[in-house]
């Protein structure tokens, strides 16, 4: 996800999303929000990869082998995901 600062000129907007889109989402926002934004979408990955491997470890706790209670921990993160609406 990234970020970017509102702009004036409504060319240079769409030329910047076109670039920020290619490689995933992208939006525009007031600086005042960047902090924010960096510690949520920036750090987020990490919490949610300590979150699975957690998960992974409890399933294994439990006696599933490692690599399926990877994957079952990945897909419920996934399916999950796909639960919320992004406007």
């Amino acid at each position: 996800m990234t970020v970017i600062t509102p702009l004036s000129e409504a060319h240079h907007r769409s030329l910047i999303l076109a670039i920020f889109t290619s490689c995933g989402r992208a939006r525009f926002m007031d600086e005042k929000y960047f902090d924010t934004c960096t510690a949520l979408a920036g750090s987020g990955p990490a919490f949610v990869a300590l979150v699975l491997e957690a998960m992974a470890d409890g399933g294994v706790m439990m006696g599933l082998p490692r690599a399926e209670a990877l994957e079952l921990a990945a897909q419920s993160k996934s399916s999950s995901a796909s639960n919320f609406e992004i406007s």
